[in-house]
Parts: C-alpha cells; sequence; structure tokens
C-alpha cells in the first residue's frame, strides 16, 4: 500500500464524518429544532427502553443523584419531576445573557447555548460517576489555585473515562414548547417537567420526531438558531465534500503510481 492510497483512505473517512457531524448538529438547527439530552446510567437507560423511551415524573428525587448534586432541598424540587437540559426563558442564565449587549446576544446566544448545555450534561455525567458536586463545588470556592486545578483535572479525567457508563436520550422541540412545559430546575442545571415525556436514542430520531410534531415552527421562533444551523451544515458539508475529493484524488494518483 503506498502513501498516496493511505491518506486517499483517511480523507474519505474523515469527510464521510464529517459530513455526518454537519448533518447531525446543523441540520436540526437549520430546521428551527432545539435538541436537549436526558443522561441516565445503562440501567436506568434499560428499563427507559422497556416503558417505550419515556421518562417517568413519578421516579423524580429517587435515584440518588438529586443528593449528590444539591441535597435534601435539591431532592424536594426533583420529586415528581423529569429532568433535561436547556435554558428556560425564565432561568437566571437566559436573565443574565438578555443584559448582554444586543450586538452580542444576536452573534452568540446559540453558542452559549450549546455551552451551556454541554456543562448541564457534565454535571449529570459526574452524578451518574458517584462524584459529589456539592464537595465539587465548595473545593472550588475554597481552595487554592493548585487544588482547584487537580479538581478539574479529576472531573476531565472522569468524563472522559467514566467509571459507570452512561445512556443520553435526546428530544428535539421549537424554543416554544420548552418554555410552555418545564421550568427551571434549582441552579439552572436542568429544566423539569411534571408530565411523561418521549425521548429518543439518537439526535436525527428526535430530529425525525420534531419535524413530525411541530413542523417548521421552530423557523420563526427563532432565526438565529437556524443561521447558525446552516453555517454548522454548510461547513460540515463543504468540508466533507473537498477531504472527500482530495482524497479520490490521491486514491487516484495511487493506481496511476502502480
Amino acid at each position: 500500500m503506498d502513501k498516496n492510497y493511505a491518506v486517499g483512505a483517511v480523507e474519505i473517512a474523515g469527510g464521510g464524518y464529517l459530513g455526518y457531524l454537519g448533518v447531525k448538529h446543523g441540520l436540526p438547527r437549520t430546521l428551527g429544532l432545539r435538541t436537549e439530552y436526558h443522561t441516565t446510567d445503562l440501567t436506568n437507560a434499560n428499563n427507559i427502553k422497556k416503558i417505550g423511551n419515556y421518562l417517568d415524573p413519578a421516579c423524580g428525587g429517587n435515584n440518588g443523584w438529586a443528593e449528590r448534586i444539591g441535597g435534601t432541598p435539591y431532592i424536594k424540587n426533583s420529586q415528581n419531576y423529569v429532568h433535561i437540559t436547556g435554558v428556560h426563558k425564565n432561568s437566571h442564565a437566559a436573565y443574565i445573557f438578555a443584559k448582554s449587549d444586543n450586538i452580542l446576544k444576536k452573534n452568540m446566544i446559540a453558542p452559549f447555548r450549546t455551552t451551556y448545555r454541554t456543562y448541564q450534561c457534565l454535571v449529570y455525567r459526574m452524578a451518574d460517576n458517584n462524584i459529589d458536586m456539592r464537595k465539587v463545588r465548595r473545593s472550588l470556592k475554597t481552595s487554592s489555585l493548585k487544588e482547584n486545578i487537580k479538581t478539574l483535572g479529576n472531573l476531565a479525567h472522569t468524563y472522559m473515562f467514566p467509571n459507570n457508563p452512561t445512556k443520553r436520550f435526546c428530544i428535539s422541540a421549537p424554543d416554544s414548547y420548552f418554555n410552555n412545559n418545564f421550568i427551571p430546575d434549582t441552579d439552572d442545571i436542568a429544566l423539569k417537567t411534571t408530565k411523561k415525556l418521549k425521548v429518543y436514542d439518537t439526535r436525527l430520531e428526535a430530529m425525525a420526531a420534531g419535524l413530525k410534531n411541530f413542523g417548521l415552527k421552530g423557523m420563526k421562533e427563532n432565526k438565529g438558531r437556524v443561521m447558525f444551523g446552516a453555517g454548522v451544515l454548510a461547513s460540515g458539508l463543504y468540508g466533507a465534500y473537498k477531504l472527500i475529493t482530495s482524497g479520490l484524488n490521491n486514491f487516484s494518483k495511487s493506481f496511476n503510481y502502480s
């Protein structure tokens, strides 16, 4: 196998994956759909699947996560609710961001939501791995910079190499659905609802369900998300095209060489 063949194979594989990421992350946004998540351990994930991929509010506050994240008050606030990621229009995070400069808000709201969602997923994944987030928060407030760096390093290691594998379910809908059916939870680390919630195994499955249930309603509600999604989709597809084209050219050189 010569170098051009190997490089071509890598480029085609990378182009295919880049195109997949562009569709996965860009297409739902382009269609006006916002995707949120529910993270749980594999035992609970299997139970969720057995009842048709529904989250049951009767289980809220009973599995130990609420205690590890926030203690007794948080347990009370979690009882009879199901939780997902997300920023609500009435959450503290949304209020603070709304006070920022209008130009910044217009251009950064989608990346802000994405970053905040990543933080929320991190918190719940840490709780799934029996890390007491209350102790982490206290440590970061009172410890030295060196100790804080060590704590964050341990968290990053657990996130990358978790002791307990987790499953992440998805749900896609316009902003109005989340604002009308959920309320922000304690510390804004989740949205919660008392209603049973249908969730899906992948973003693309959730997108298909969101289109079926809401159509293109979200495109009018949040034009910024649509523009951001279109950019992600176009970048992913263009990058995929360039890589795959380069890979095919390298394949051609390989065959000509041989």
